[in-house]
């Protein structure tokens, strides 16, 4: 004959069984997800004939940095607006984790270009 007692000790010790399973699965299964592969990735811009890349570092979920790689002095001459927009664009992009920022009306087409950057560079480093 079976007791109340043994059975409702059977079901404790099943529904802890359980918890614990779950919470293994959910506390190392979690591991590898993230918005973002690590690391850092580039997009190009051609100014000049001569490529200019865009470089965005990312964790797992965040945007890090953003910067122009490349750029030398004679782009930076006849293209100021980039060395100029960049650092306003790296900063609101890093603040706001989004490319969906208000850009200055001095910058429209600039800063229109660098985002477009931004953006191809993070869509290398979704999952």
């Amino acid at each position: 004959m079976i007791k109340l007692k043994d059975i409702i000790k059977t079901a404790l010790l099943a529904l802890v069984g359980i918890i614990i399973i779950v919470g293994v699965i959910a506390f190392f299964g979690g591991e590898g997800k993230g918005k973002y592969k690590e690391g850092t990735y580039y997009s190009q811009i051609i100014l000049q004939g001569k490529p200019v890349e865009l470089c965005v570092s990312v964790d797992r979920n965040e945007i890090l940095s953003v910067s122009l790689d490349n750029l030398n002095e004679t782009q930076e001459v006849f293209y100021p607006a980039f060395s100029e927009c960049i650092e306003d664009i790296a900063s609101q992009v890093v603040a706001m984790q989004s490319t969906d920022i208000e850009l200055e009306k001095n910058y429209e087409v600039t800063g229109s270009i660098l985002l477009d950057a931004v953006e191809s560079a993070l869509k290398q480093a979704e999952r």
